[in-house]
């Protein structure tokens, strides 16, 4: 197990582009196909431990790998009871291993290929929304929300984007300036004066919670708090993976793993907590919806 663990994280030093979470379902989905147990119960003991020394490992993105490896297990050992296809049945049911194990192993290549085409959903999704003229402010570095102001573009959209400094705002506005995209770097302090020309903000998630609150990157709140004083919309971009089964109701509430780098070191955390009523849409690969809404498709993804 220890060999899995450690090319999770070779692939986290190597793949900056991919999602943590989407690197650790992979760490998953290849010890499904290599694994020599003979039951079902012991595989997934073995993915619960295996999931929970890559959550262990994942540091400011516990929270996307633990909601996306929980999801993982869920869908690829999901019965569907009497409305399943036979075959199916006749697989969970059959008394040898190998055929339950390349029948994981194929739901596992489904939920990484679904997974995949996640942010182009939401890139079409939520492209519209951006109209010729606006500023768009946004936080830190999402790739998500990279994928839909790069959709704008591409339809000729003309607007402008501003990133706070934050830790990798250079980073975003360089693949912004890099598409021919019109982006500024700001300060974080800077929110208060620039959010009046601003015409709404869009951010990505670390995760989002059971009540639609939003655990983002380090001053995600404030940003949220000051768009709300003046009217302005809020809107979070962010895949299905990242919906985290937790109810924090104060940045206290969130626990040490998902706040801090290190859970020993409490002096400074990677996140905050956004409660739902600042936000007022999330774009998602299940459709747009409305923080209180992230529930519902919460009991949906998790039965």
């Amino acid at each position: 197990m220890d060999d899995y663990v450690a090319e999770f994280e070779r692939k986290r030093k190597n793949s900056k582009d991919t999602p943590v979470a989407i690197l650790a379902i992979h760490v998953l989905n290849d010890f499904v196909s290599k694994s020599n147990v003979g039951t079902l119960q012991q595989l997934l003991e073995q993915l619960k431990e295996l999931s929970r020394q890559l959550k262990a490992t994942a540091g400011s993105s516990t929270t996307s790998v633990a909601s996306g490896c929980d999801l993982f297990v869920r869908f690829i050992t999901l019965s569907r009871g009497q409305n399943a296809p036979s075959s199916e049945i006749d697989i969970l049911e059959c008394k040898g291993f190998d055929p339950v194990r390349k029948f994981l192993v194929d739901r596992g290549n489904l939920f990484m290929k679904r997974l995949k085409d996640s942010r182009r959903k939401i890139a079409q999704l939520a492209y519209p929304f951006i109209s010729d003229g606006v500023t768009v402010l946004t936080v830190n570095m999402s790739r998500v929300v990279l994928e839909i102001l790069m959709k704008a573009h591409e339809k000729a959209k003309k607007f402008k984007v501003l990133v706070t400094e934050s830790e990798e705002g250079p980073l975003m506005v360089k693949k912004l300036n890099d598409q021919g995209i019109q982006a500024t770097l700001i300060l974080d302090a800077s929110i208060g004066f620039v959010m009046e020309r601003v015409s709404f903000v869009l951010v990505g998630a670390v995760g989002v919670v059971e009540n639609g609150g939003l655990i983002n990157k380090l001053g995600t709140y404030p940003v949220a708090v000051m768009a709300r004083s003046l009217n302005k919309p809020f809107y979070v971009a962010v895949e299905s993976f990242k919906f985290y089964r937790n109810y924090p109701l104060s940045q206290l509430d969130l626990p040490n793993d998902a706040k801090y780098e290190n859970a020993e070191d409490t002096k400074h955390p990677e996140v905050d907590f956004t409660p739902p009523k600042y936000i007022n849409k999330l774009f998602t690969d299940l459709g747009v919806l409305t923080p209180s809404a992230v529930s519902d498709e919460l009991i949906k993804l998790y039965i």
